[in-house]
This record gives C-alpha cells, structure tokens and sequence, in this order.
C-alpha cells in the first residue's frame, strides 16, 4: 500500500531509535514485513562501459582493445556515495550475464533502508538527488569483504588498497580483471523517497542510473571503468638479419666482431599492493588527491608506497624493508644482487615469452605494430616528486639476461674467440684459469669499452707497450699501502697452481677488488642449465645484465628525468622491444662490476535494484623501444 513521506519519515525514526543504523547488514531484528525486511527492495539498473578510447598523456601512442578475456565482466559491485565520497550503500551483482560489445548492462539490489539519509528532511531539492556511483566489475572477495565492514558516513572507503599474490593475483585472472571507475560519475536519484516504493520496487522496474527514465530523470551516459592493472607486451627487436634476439655490439667497424644473444627477462620490483580506485595530486602524495581524477602534465599518480620513495636516500632499514613493498625485489636486505636474489625475480626464458598470446591491435600508432606478445600483468607503480625519487629500489623494471657470443668478424685464432667457444685446454693459457663443466675458461676484462682475453695474455701485455698509459696505471699502480691488480693477479696464479681452494678463493677476492676498484669490469663464464631437463638452457658461457626501468612519459632527454617519467600506471599496455645493445652490460658477480647498480641510483537484507552500464577503457599503449 502506498505511504505517504511522511508516514515512511515516522517509521524510519522509530525503526533508528531502537539500534538498527541505515546502511548496516548486521541486523538480526529488522521488522518483517516492512522497510528493512523481505519487501525492502527497490532496483536500480546501470549501464558500464568498458575501456574506450582515452589517452592519458601526449606521449601515448594510442589504444588497444586488447583480448577478450581482459574484458569480460561476471561480477559486479556498485557503491553509491554523497558528493563527499562519505558511503551510503552498496551492492553485488554475482551474474552479469548481458554484455554487448565494450558496454554491460546490469540490475543491482540495495536496500532501501540504506539510502535513506538522502531523504531524511523530505523530498531533495537543488542538487541534493545527485549522487556519486562508483562500479567494480569483477570485484576481488578481499574487496567485496573490506566493502561489507562499512556504515553510512564512512569516507575512508574510497581509500582501500589491495594486495596481490606474486603468481596468482586475483585482479588479472583471465575473464575476471578487476576494474574500476576512470573517472567519477555522478547520477541523479528520484526526488521523492516515495518512488523507490512505489516506481522501482520491482526488479522488472529498475531505476536506471544510465537512461532517461521516462524523461523523469535524465542520466543517460555508462559509468566507465579502467582495469587496474597494467600490462607489459614483448617483441624480438633485433635485426631482422641476425638470429633471434641476437644483437651486434659496437658501431662502425666493430660492429659485428661481438654479439650478445637475450636468453632471459625478469620482472623486478613489483608493487605488492594498489588503490582499488585511481588518483592524482600535484605531487604524488595522498595528501589533497584528486579521486579518480585524469592524469595530466602537470600532476602524478598516486601509488600505495609512496612513504618510501620520498627520502633523499634510502636508508639501511628502509632497504632492509623492501620487501614489505614490492614483490620481486631486485636487492637483497643488503642493496646487493647475488646468485640467490636472482632466484626471487619473475624470470622467464625469453623463447617462452614469444609463445604467449600475440596482441598487435592497429588503434595505437607505431613504426612496428607486429610480434608483440602479451608477457605478463603488473601493479601499478608511480614516483612523487621530485624527480630524483624515480630510482632503482623502487622502480618497476625488466632485467634482461645476456650471453656473449662471437660475431662473423671476430678472428677464430684469437684467445676470445677460443675462449667464447670454450676452445681453452688446460694448461696452455698463460694466467688464472677455471672450469666449467669441464672447460677451462679465463677471467675477460672490460676497460675503457676495451675487452681483453686474460690478464697475463693483454692487459699486463698491453700495458707495458705504454707506461704513461691509463691501462697501465689501472693495472700496475698500487694504491698506498696496498697492492697493485697485478702483483695480486700473480699471487692468485701461483695460488691456484698449489690447488688449495680456500687459498685461490681468497686470493681471487683480493685481486677483484682491486682490479675493479681500478675501473675494471671482470666477467667470469657459468653455466645457465635451468631447464635443461626441458631442453631449455643457455649453456655454459660469459653472461651479464641489462637493466631497464619502464618508462612511462618518456621526456627525451637522456640524463634529465622528467616527471612521471618512469613508473607504471593502471590500464596502460607497455610494449617493449630491445631494439639495440651497443655494449656488454653488467656482470653476473656483483663483485666483479667496478660500478654495480645501487638502490639509490637514480574495495543488509532487502535490496535496492540499479541498473549499472559500464563501459571498459581499452589499453593506453605505450611503445618504449629499448637501446642498451
């Protein structure tokens, strides 16, 4: 039977004085029947738009509607909130079963007792009947959990971060991605409390948050969301005449002497843990953000870690900490990278990789748009200001590993060529050698982009030809009260010839440090067998690192960091090629690397229903060729 405002105003009076708050579901003594009981519900219905065409900054290279299981909604929640973001009521959505295209059209149920707030001194009027909708497709439980423990008023929602599992994040499973809103849509709700009761208390009469209603209410437009993930695609960069990601070094008549051949790529230093809904402040910090508002030159994205990233330098403790942070830290507690930190990246064989799902979509604009295949789903991971604060220890990157190989022009006779090749026999080089699964192998030393083969065999050989030289001073000049690199080389030799293994242990750490304390770089060959019962390893060889950080608004201006140059943001698809590696990068052995990188370097019975239309944002590309 019909109520009148005012009869429905008494009741609700009555229905609060006795302990049951509007909004709560934790009530065991709602009246039956009546407001808050089995004949509570109104129906709202909303329309969702999926990702569409939306470029954040200038530098995007376009959009990619990307694969179908990145776009599927099963689930849905939907949130309504005041102009202040306070909490009023929200409801689940565990079917959507109509999505045409980039938009899903949904009825959702909240009761009625939990919008009440809104009509508590009579009919609204003015702008009080707009109201702020906010969507989640394919809410996590952890969200839907968090979002269930709130009660009308609550501001402090919209702040809810989640956490995600290194191997198995619930927010990018295939056909369920998380998603939220992109922007904030505010809707208009019926003037009168009476229409929920009298007009859409039926669920084959939902209120709709994304239509005209019968031109009572005009709220026509989706709601769109973005996915709050971010996604890295791969592609073989390498010339097109060499083999598979196969890269000559050098420029000019070098080129070709020396190769480098990717073997492996890893994640490092993923955010653990992100905002359930976007936002930015001019300065990166969560103080003043803007929720859900647009990325622009002028503004940073706000990430969940931020407390860490704002220190001149990192402290011990707070690199100690790391892991508190990110999931696959590229540093151990120390700031160091060992053979057991390499284990705890998401590493993947570079083959394995390019047998994923390829995603070359034509809505973005690039030289090359084939080969790109989808790697792996990220968190996001942004920097406040300054700029300075973009740096490795908390920065999202890819570690690309590399084996030397001998290029077409390099001569077969020579001491590297043999070396590469494994072509060494016991005894016949003069100077430190060492095996590896059953080769000998000698240490090659990098210095000023010059490689040799030894240290007897052409350092020591090539410095002596010119003492004023600077290859002389590093190798034979003794630092005060300390030993030259070459009188220490010579005692590792005969420490090596008398067999004793913590001796020559000893002795090649001594000879180490001050050979790259003298600015060389040592790189000593392994054996890369993971896999190998697969048919998939490297072999024995030289191998060493290359470090990328991913590049977000890219400035163009090598050794000027911009700002929100480096970082990574929700909903953008970074495709990412090595198009170049002009030199060796870093070695295996931290210890042999007279510069190693450092940390510092730079989501109640009765229901309302709501008729919910999303619309899915598609992936903003971003194209970073890489060139080491």
């Amino acid at each position: 039977m019909y109520r009148t405002m005012k009869n429905w105003k008494s009741f609700f009076a009555s229905f609060l004085a006795i302990g049951v708050l509007a909004g709560c579901s934790k009530s065991n003594d709602i009246p039956q029947p009546g407001p808050g009981g089995s004949d509570d519900a109104a129906y709202m219905s909303v329309q969702v738009a999926l990702p569409t065409a939306k470029n954040t900054r200038s530098k995007a290279a376009g959009t990619e509607v990307g694969q179908d299981y990145e776009n599927k909604v099963q689930k849905l929640m939907l949130v309504l909130a005041k102009s202040d973001n306070s909490y009023v009521a929200h409801g689940v959505v565990e079917n959507v079963t109509k999505q045409t295209g980039s938009t899903v059209t949904t009825t959702a149920k909240i009761n009625r007792t939990s919008i009440f707030n809104f009509y508590e001194k009579g009919d609204l009027t003015g702008d009080q009947n707009r109201i702020r909708v906010f969507v989640f497709c394919n809410p996590t439980d952890a969200l839907i959990a968090s979002m269930g423990n709130l009660t009308v008023g609550d501001k402090e929602w919209c702040d809810l971060t989640g956490m995600v599992d290194e191997k198995q994040a619930d927010i990018w499973y295939k056909n369920s991605f998380l998603m939220a809103n992109s922007e904030i849509a505010v809707k208009q709700i019926p003037v009168s409390f009476d229409d929920w009761v009298t007009r859409y208390a039926n669920e084959g009469t939902p209120f709709d948050l994304s239509g005209d209603n019968n031109g009572s209410v005009d709220n026509k437009g989706a709601v769109k969301v973005e996915r709050v993930s971010a996604r890295f695609d791969f592609r073989d960069g390498s010339p097109e005449s060499s083999a598979p990601h196969t890269y000559d070094i050098g420029e000019g008549d070098d080129a070709g002497t020396l190769q480098v051949q990717l073997v492996r790529m890893a994640l490092v230093n993923m955010n653990n843990s992100f905002y359930y809904l976007r936002r930015v402040s001019a300065d990166g910090m969560p103080a003043g953000a803007e929720l859900c508002g647009e990325e622009t030159a002028d503004n940073y994205v706000v990430s969940t870690a931020h407390e860490i990233k704002t220190q001149d330098q990192l402290a011990e403790q707070q690199i100690a900490e790391l892991n508190k942070w990110f999931s696959y830290c590229l540093y151990d507690t120390k700031g160091q990278i060992d053979d057991l930190m390499r284990q705890q990246w998401d590493s993947y064989w570079i083959d394995d990789v390019m047998g994923r799902d390829e995603d070359n979509d034509e809505g973005w604009t690039a030289d090359r748009k084939s080969g790109y295949h989808i790697w792996r789903y990220v968190t996001e991971n942004t920097i406040p200001m300054d700029n300075k604060y973009q740096r490795t220890g908390v920065s999202t990157g890819v570690v690309f590993k590399g084996k030397l190989l001998a290029g077409d022009k390099l001569d077969k006779t020579s001491d590297l060529y043999k070396a590469i090749s494994g072509d060494i026999k016991p005894g016949d080089f003069d100077g430190y050698t060492y095996q590896v699964d059953g080769k000998s192998y000698p240490i090659l030393y990098l210095f000023q982009n010059q490689l040799y083969t030894g240290w007897n065999r052409e350092v020591a050989t090539e410095a002596a030809k010119d003492p004023h030289s600077d290859l002389y001073k590093a190798a034979m000049t003794a630092p005060e009260g300390q030993k030259s690199p070459d009188a220490l080389y010579k005692e590792l030799v005969e420490a090596n010839k008398e067999g004793a293994r913590g001796h020559v242990n000893e002795a090649l750490a001594a000879f180490r440090k001050a050979a790259t304390a003298a600015g060389f770089t040592l790189y000593q060959a392994s054996n890369d067998a993971d896999g190998i019962a697969d048919g998939k390893h490297a072999g024995v060889g030289y191998y060493f690192y290359y470090f990328y950080w991913n590049r977000h608004n890219d400035n163009y201006k090598p050794g000027a960091m911009g700002q929100m140059e480096f970082g990574t943001v929700r909903n953008n698809v970074y495709k990412l090629a090595v198009t170049g590696i002009r030199k060796l990068g870093h070695p295996r052995n931290t210890d042999n690397d007279p510069d190693p990188v450092d940390p510092d370097d730079p989501d109640e019975n009765g229901d309302i229903y709501l008729k919910v239309s999303v619309e899915v944002l598609p992936w903003t590309v971003r194209v970073n060729n890489i060139d080491f």
